[in-house]
């Protein structure tokens, strides 16, 4: 989609045909010569990317009409007739001799009609050989037109000529050719035109020139005028053909449209390629609405204005959009500002819902366009992306995907009363960075939070490993003690159970041994298993590129062989792994197995044969029982165990990561904070207090210990404390590590385990009574959300009072923040800027600046403006001018769009005046920058 407004084209004014007395190639003298030459040139123009021409043979335009059709009957790849707005544009025109003296480019607008170049012609008294013969006639110096003012009152005696050309005198150098030569600067001063053309590159040009055409030398009268760089072509093979180019904008090919680019040279001409933003809202579409009606409008990728009078729909259109891309208002404070939220719920709820209407916004994100529609029954989202179908989405999704920097009305100079709305300034030109690293820190969350209930495991466990030990011992000394006691056996059946001791402890270890080969067969089919998946998922080795296709398919070869290569000796593992955790039918552990229960069996015998010690023997029977349930139960703790030793580091680890996470995040804020304050042009100083604000955390602590009966006020100073602590991030970090330690004590658990040591809370302002009711309270798990709430850094910002004198940013006056922040957001690239009536906000001696400023803004970043300052869209040279009305004259009830262009089409400039006060002032102003 192209909308109405100024778009720019890469144009050479200063081609040559066949025709020219010093063309290089063959001639072309019948029809379809001419024609086929005009089509080479459209072609080679589509080959260099060549979107306007000017066509200026010397006083000749005999193959104009040839070119013309040429570039009308092109067609694309298919075949297709090109749309006409893709059609090469031909400005017709012809070189000049002028006897003042110089040579100067004669253009007319693009749609001039072929039967009236002779009638050009004509009104300059050029003498021309007949169109049939192969060269023009030698140049004869036009010696009766002695200055370029002349010139001017000579065409324009003619109607059919008047405001339909413009003229750009030739400014190369000092040269025979060049207006700029000594001597000739009073005709430089009084020529009405304001612009000129160089042979070959401007940068070439020396530097008394480049001082006359800037406007620098006073003889010259301080008349600036804009270059336009031509190749000067006049090969039959185009060789030279845009080299150099000048890139003009415009919304209808006219001179006018060329007078207008000249008299904005800083917005609208560029010797470069140049930079137009690629992240835009293309277009909004209303279904239906109580006061607009349907309504469709396509904005301009760089600068798009809304004017019109009071009430007419201006600001309800930019509403709109922001509701579609579910831009959120700040909420007010009935105390200081506006209720910008409850505003547009008012605005949506009156002029959609009840027509059940919905709009569509269409952004286009790096040249992929991006639909969103909304509906305002129930503000439902869909989203489709590119050629894709229409799907459901959240708010969240649009704004994350589809970001916009949007102010209402007197919104910028309420920005200083919320710390939220000044930190946008800081946080959405770098959003994309700092989603990604609050995404990434959010992970490193998760992953704390997994290996912290690891590690509680892995904590939990030696406790109970520690106490079923302590039971072990205890047992086994009993069992000692009551075979000591046993009387009345043969040595050999004393001797016998003695033994007991040592084999159990043996067939503990080989229990161990067996658990831990059950642990690896376990561990071995995971790693199969995603070896398996991997290799299913292997893909074919890439065809392309062709050059590389053999080593590609080694690569692919080595990394299938390397797979299937460990899918063999996983299987080998597990297959060892289990024979033993299982219990192998032979070898080492079968024999061991079975040599055990031989013991056993004789064990029993043994002890059986002992009948005076009855109850003793039963008493060893169910000891050595519960021993061997103890051994076992140790043997799986201590297994368990052995797979979570990297528990406590992998926690530490993902901590560490956490807060590396978190760190970037200051520091890149830290980064954009000093851009900002270059981007204000030192109006603003912002810094980052790093760990400042523990809001957040004390609300966490509050929670975590509510009914602990610990005061609020004492949660209160414990975060000031740890904020103004000499190493913030220390004590936060020393504060959590105790109340961890608080948490995690247990009275009942250990007579033996006393209540931790708190000295670094205690030197926060906490007594003993304080720490006691914290660990009666406060859970681990509590303390884990507590200690995922980081202590955040917090912008300071300051204003420039005067050079070298800065006061806090909310002392400024209204004028002074808005002016400011304005200034900010036009010197930094991101997302759509949209504000509806900037002006209101401003002091008008600074709206100048402003408007210069805008000439830069609009290639970093989109800018949409609902004004009625004039100066704002005439200087500000707004791409796209899009002017509201009433559907019907004196009746206020519902507005409309009257019409969309730019300030080269005449319709636009007539609504400009008539519309918006200053309006003639402000084209007046244009005009007085270049002398007029």
């Amino acid at each position: 989609m192209t909308d109405q407004g100024a778009h720019f084209y890469r144009c050479d004014f200063q081609v040559h045909t066949p025709r020219d007395l010093r063309w290089a190639g063959a001639n072309a003298v019948t029809d379809d010569e001419r024609l086929a030459y005009g089509r080479s040139l459209v072609q080679a123009c589509r080959e260099r990317g060549i979107q306007a021409i000017a066509v200026t043979d010397h006083h000749c335009m005999t193959f104009l009409p040839f070119i013309r059709s040429a570039a009308t009957e092109e067609t694309d790849a298919q075949g297709d007739e090109l749309p006409e707005g893709q059609r090469l544009i031909v400005f017709p025109g012809m070189e000049l001799t002028l006897g003042v003296p110089c040579q100067a480019l004669l253009l007319f607008d693009a749609d001039f009609p072929d039967d009236m170049f002779s009638l050009a012609m004509t009104a300059l008294s050029i003498t021309q050989n007949s169109s049939e013969n192969a060269k023009s006639c030698d140049v004869e110096q036009l010696s009766h037109i002695q200055s370029l003012l002349q010139l001017k009152d000579e065409l324009d005696k003619h109607q059919y000529l008047r405001g339909r050309y413009t003229v750009l005198p030739n400014v190369t150098g000092e040269g025979e050719h060049s207006l700029l030569r000594k001597g000739q600067h009073g005709k430089y001063k009084e020529m009405p035109w304001v612009g000129g053309y160089t042979d070959g590159n401007a940068s070439k040009l020396k530097p008394r020139v480049i001082n006359i055409v800037t406007g620098k030398e006073k003889e010259w009268g301080h008349k600036r005028i804009a270059c336009i760089q031509t190749s000067d072509s006049r090969r039959e093979d185009h060789a030279t053909l845009g080299e150099p180019s000048t890139w003009i904008k415009w919304a209808k090919p006219t001179a006018e449209a060329l007078r207008q680019a000249c008299l904005a040279e800083e917005s609208r001409i560029s010797r470069e390629a140049p930079h137009v933003p690629e992240t835009y809202i293309a277009r909004v579409s209303i279904s239906n609405s109580t006061f607009l009606g349907p309504l469709d409008l396509e904005f301009n990728p760089q600068y798009s204005a809304l004017i019109g009078g009071r009430g007419t729909g201006k600001s309800t259109v930019l509403e709109y959009v922001r509701w579609a891309l579910c831009d959120q208002p700040p909420l007010g404070d009935e105390d200081q500002t506006p209720n910008y939220q409850a505003r547009r719920g008012r605005l949506i709820d009156g002029t959609l819902k009840t027509l059940r209407a919905s709009v569509e916004v269409v952004y286009i994100l790096n040249n992929v366009a991006h639909l969103v529609r909304r509906q305002a029954t129930d503000g439902s989202l869909q989203m489709k992306v590119g050629h894709g179908d229409l799907a459901p989405c959240t708010e969240e999704d649009v704004r994350a995907l589809l970001p916009i920097q949007a102010y209402s009305q007197k919104q910028l100079s309420d920005v200083s009363v919320r710390v939220e709305e000044l930190t946008r300034f800081i946080t959405a030109p770098i959003k994309g960075d700092l989603d990604r690293l609050q995404r990434k820190a959010a992970d490193r969350a998760n992953h704390i939070r997994e290996a912290y209930a690891t590690r509680q495991r892995f904590r939990d466990l030696s406790r109970l490993l520690q106490n079923r030990m302590l039971e072990e011992r205890s047992i086994t000394q009993q069992a000692d003690a009551i075979r000591s006691s046993l009387t009345g056996l043969s040595d050999e059946d004393r001797a016998l159970l003695g033994q007991g001791q040592s084999y159990n402890a043996a067939q503990a270890q080989v229990a161990a041994w067996r658990a831990g080969a059950s642990t690896l067969a376990d561990r071995a089919r995971e790693l199969h298993a995603l070896a398996a998946s991997q290799r299913r998922a292997l893909s074919p080795a890439p065809e392309q590129p062709e050059a590389l296709k053999e080593p590609l398919a080694a690569a692919h070869a080595a990394y299938d062989g390397l797979v299937a290569d460990a899918l063999r000796q996983i299987d080998a593992l597990t297959n060892a792994a289990a024979a033993i955790g299982e219990g192998e039918a032979s070898g080492p552990f079968a024999v061991w197995e079975a040599g055990y229960r031989d013991f056993k069996l004789r064990y029993d015998q043994a002890a059986s044969r002992s009948s005076s010690h009855t109850e003793k023997l039963k008493q060893l029977q169910n000891l050595e029982a519960k021993l061997a349930e103890l051994a076992a139960e140790t043997t799986r703790v201590r297994e368990t165990l052995s797979t979570l030793q990297t528990a406590e580091e992998k926690y530490r680890t993902a901590h560490d990561e956490w807060q590396s996470a978190l760190s970037e995040q200051d520091d890149l804020i830290d980064r954009e904070c000093s851009a900002l304050t270059e981007r204000s042009g030192g109006l603003i100083r912002v810094s980052v207090r790093r760990y400042a604000n523990a809001e957040n955390f004390i609300t966490s602590l509050r929670q975590a210990l509510a009914g602990s009966r610990l005061q609020t006020a004492k949660q209160e100073a414990l975060g000031e404390a740890i904020i103004s602590a000499s190493d913030p991030k220390q004590s936060w970090q020393s504060a959590l590590t105790e109340l961890e330690a608080l948490a995690d004590y247990d009275e009942g658990r250990s007579q033996a385990e006393s209540r931790p040591q708190t000295p670094h809370l205690q030197g926060l302002g906490l007594t003993a009574t304080d720490t006691e009711r914290i660990a009666n309270t406060l859970k681990p798990e509590d303390w884990l959300a507590l200690s995922l709430i980081p202590i955040e850094s917090a912008p300071v910002y300051e204003f420039r009072a005067r050079e070298g004198d800065y006061i806090p940013f909310e002392n400024a006056s209204a004028g002074q923040q808005a002016t400011a922040l304005l200034k900010t957001l036009l010197n930094q690239s991101g997302p759509p800027l949209i504000i509806d009536q900037p002006e209101e906000d401003l002091d008008n001696p600074v709206m100048l600046e402003i408007v210069e400023q805008i000439w830069d803004a609009k290639t970093l970043r989109q800018i949409i403006f609902a004004s009625h300052n004039a100066n704002l869209v005439v200087n500000g040279d707004a791409e796209l001018v899009a002017w509201f009305g009433y559907r019907t004259d004196n009746d206020q009830s519902r507005g409309t769009i009257h019409g969309v262009g730019a300030i080269d089409v005449e319709d636009a400039r007539n609504a400009i005046k008539r519309i918006m006060e200053g309006g003639d002032a402000a084209f007046r102003l244009r005009r007085e920058k270049y002398g007029f």
